[in-house]
């Protein structure tokens, strides 16, 4: 007999994280309607965001508040913060780009490096910091004599970025991403040539001919050194610093990537260009789309992690954060509806989990009303491919809460099955893969 085992994820008032959404922080500039370029995390867990065209933000208490940190104005691209706290920023104007640098929390900037390219339409970088003591930072140029003729220049400090000099010119494209590996190579993402390598620091690239010559929208690194590139559409993983890569998983999406994040070892954020936002917690195996709380017309454009939660800026709309719901707000707009997760793993050999979510009776109610108040009668049944019911899950009332269930198929002949949720008003199905 298959083993199952439910789990009753929240039973007291207030829900865990295992069921986040996301939620508007304090309001930024005084329009509200912020483009949130680029948002970083100090050391400390203070957020810095640049709102375009008009400077850099920053919120010491998790973005409940935000003040205007500096570089009023500036159209900032790029934010980073250095191992020893420094702060620096790239930004540019048509005809001059810049570096800047804070070493006293945003409280005051310099610019470090200024240089004229006239007509440059380009912009957007990166920075990083090998391991030797430099800096290293790349941004777009438009070299003409068309708008489309764009380069990267790489730029190297040796002096806690207080000077900078030109190391390379690179025809491929607008910056994608940089990182270091684990054996002190920086890889360099383009959006003409594939990855480029450095084993020198940030003196010279050159191609790493194990990924191809495609366009890459960004890179990212795990805390365990997984390498995360992205091609347009999504991610491809490598586990040995670039000697050879696999797909990462496919998305309920066909919009280009904008942005991804890695928050643990396994737990990724991806953000799309028809606004869709998906999770995975086995390193992309699998998403889950995790849009609840986002109104319908905001667009995720950064991310950025702090204090053990994801922040992202949005290309209208400010700053959001990935938090547990604490209770429901009908005053905010966010409203919890019944749900049916992906199954994970997926596939899966013998168990996996399934989740699901109930809401409270009625919207608007207090956090303390969700520990009690039965919903009604809640059934979950998986079926195999010819629709034949092969395992009841749940089948009894439930309160408010996510619940998850342990199933268990090593009865089961390997092949595609099928779960469904049924309540009085919602029903939902999705697919799940046994492969023995």
């Amino acid at each position: 007999m298959s083993k199952l085992i439910i789990t009753l994820i929240i039973i007291t008032g207030s829900f865990s994280n295992a069921f986040c959404i996301w939620k508007p922080v304090g309001q930024l500039s005084p329009t509200g309607t912020n483009w949130v370029k680029s948002i970083t995390a100090s050391h400390n867990g203070d957020l810095y965001a640049s709102v375009w065209a008009i400077g850099v933000y920053k919120s010491t208490n998790s973005g409940a508040n935000w003040a205007l940190s500096g570089l009023p104005g500036k159209r900032v691209s790029y934010l980073t913060v250095s191992p020893n706290g420094d702060i620096f920023a790239l930004s540019k104007t048509v005809d001059v780009s810049y570096i800047h640098k804070s070493t006293d929390e945003g409280l005051t900037w310099i610019d470090v490096h200024t240089e004229s390219f006239p007509l440059n339409y380009a912009g957007g970088g990166a920075i990083v910091f090998p391991s030797d003591g430099s800096i290293v930072a790349s941004f777009a140029v438009t070299v003409g004599p068309t708008i489309g003729n764009v380069a990267i220049f790489v730029y190297k400090s040796t002096n806690a970025g207080n000077n900078w000099f030109r190391t390379q010119t690179l025809f491929a494209g607008f910056v994608g991403g940089m990182i270091i590996t684990s054996d002190n190579r920086i890889f360099l993402g383009t959006s003409t040539t594939g990855v480029l390598q450095s084993t020198n620091n940030g003196n010279t690239f050159f191609n790493l001919n194990t990924f191809p010559s495609i366009y890459i929208k960004t890179i990212i690194k795990s805390n365990n050194n997984t390498i995360y590139v992205s091609d347009a559409f999504g991610l491809n993983r490598s586990t040995n610093n670039g000697l050879t890569f696999e797909n990462a998983g496919t998305q309920n999406s066909t919009a280009y990537l904008r942005d991804a994040i890695s928050k643990s070892e396994n737990e990724l954020f991806i953000a799309m260009d028809d606004k869709k936002v998906f999770h995975s917690t086995d390193r992309g195996d699998s998403w889950i789309q995790i849009n609840e709380g986002l109104p319908a017309d905001v667009s995720l454009y950064s991310f950025a992690f702090s204090k053990g939660k994801i922040f992202a800026g949005t290309l209208t709309a400010g700053v959001f954060v990935y938090d547990e719901v604490t209770g429901i707000n009908s005053a905010n707009g966010i409203t919890i509806n019944y749900k049916l997760s992906q199954n994970y793993p997926n596939p899966f050999n013998p168990n996996t989990n399934l989740e699901f979510a109930c809401p409270p009776a009625r919207q608007g109610i207090s956090p303390a009303s969700l520990q009690g108040g039965e919903l009604g009668f809640v059934s979950l049944k998986v079926y195999d491919a010819l629709g034949k019911e092969v395992k009841i899950l749940v089948n009894e009332n439930k309160s408010a809460g996510i619940y998850k269930v342990e199933f268990n198929g090593s009865n089961l002949p390997s092949g595609i099955y099928f779960y469904k949720l049924e309540t009085p008003g919602f029903t939902e199905t999705k697919s799940m893969i046994l492969l023995k």
